[in-house]
């Protein structure tokens, strides 16, 4: 059964480029949707709201590395769809995968040193809530 629908969790880091660069080669049929999600982490427990200016810099990131990524995917004769969330990673991607139901959701896990955990957080997280197959990318 062909892939139709893919979710690339992308935050325009080296992780994340390879697993778009994945999914991107996942099958040769070009009717696969790829969905390009970046999620602008919110950061939660401080006292004061994040300020507007923070989180309209934060949220030009967000897109600029979408544009980056959307423009890869056209080169491959592919034509993304593109998601900008704001909130907790994990919770967004997983509201996004959700809604869009994809038959795979691939995310890039960050080389880390031999003292930290291989999988990140929100990949680990991901993996726990055990609803879609998902692919992790070294």
């Amino acid at each position: 059964m062909p892939i139709q629908r893919v979710l690339v969790g992308y935050d325009g880091a080296e992780h994340s480029e390879r697993a778009l660069r994945f999914a991107v080669g996942i099958n040769d049929d070009y009717e696969t949707e790829i969905h390009l999600a970046f999620v602008v982490n919110e950061p939660a427990g401080m006292a004061d709201p994040i300020s507007e200016e923070v989180l309209d810099s934060l949220e030009k990131k967000g897109l600029d590395s979408l544009s980056n990524a959307e423009r890869f995917v056209r080169k491959q004769f592919r034509k993304p769809v593109t998601h900008l969330e704001i909130g907790n990673p994990v919770e967004k991607l997983l509201e996004l995968a959700d809604k869009l139901k994809p038959q795979l959701v691939v995310l890039g896990i960050a080389k880390h040193s031999s003292s930290e955990s291989l999988i990140s957080t929100v990949s680990s997280r991901f993996l726990k809530s055990r609803r879609y197959p998902i692919l992790l990318v070294p």
